[in-house]
């Protein structure tokens, strides 16, 4: 399976995409972009948790922050 992402600035624009897709039959959904950064910072940790380690680097740009080693 493969999926694409829409970034749109208003509800109005959700619902064109949403309703695109259901017309075409694909199955989509509507979801904070902050969303998508917790779940890549949600996985990040469960990784982790089962390796020795995630980089601080990688953690770091996730955050959009600068690495300041």
């Amino acid at each position: 399976m493969e999926a694409i992402v829409i970034e749109v600035k208003n509800e109005a624009d959700i619902k064109f995409w949403l309703g695109l897709a259901k017309k075409k039959g694909t199955r989509a959904k509507s979801i904070n972009t902050e969303e998508l950064d917790d779940e890549k910072l949600a996985s990040l940790i469960e990784k982790g948790m089962k390796t020795k380690s995630v980089s601080r680097k990688t953690i770091m740009e996730l955050l959009g922050q600068k690495n300041e080693d």
